[in-house]
């Protein structure tokens, strides 16, 4: 692997599902799929969009 942050970004964006989770304020986790980002810069930050009516806007 020559460059590492180049082959975790095209494995990225080869995906068609991604999983974003959270914590409950009673520590229970909190998991929900969605449709790839819309934007992505390097491989650390993500951008989606979601639904208004979505508990994650």
């Amino acid at each position: 692997m020559r460059n590492p942050e180049q082959t975790i970004g095209n494995l990225i964006d080869k995906q068609n599902v991604s999983f974003i989770a959270s914590i409950s304020a009673e520590g229970f986790p909190d998991m929900k799929a969605m449709l790839p980002p819309r934007k992505r810069i390097g491989i650390k930050e993500f951008r989606f969009t979601t639904n208004t009516s979505s508990m994650r806007v």
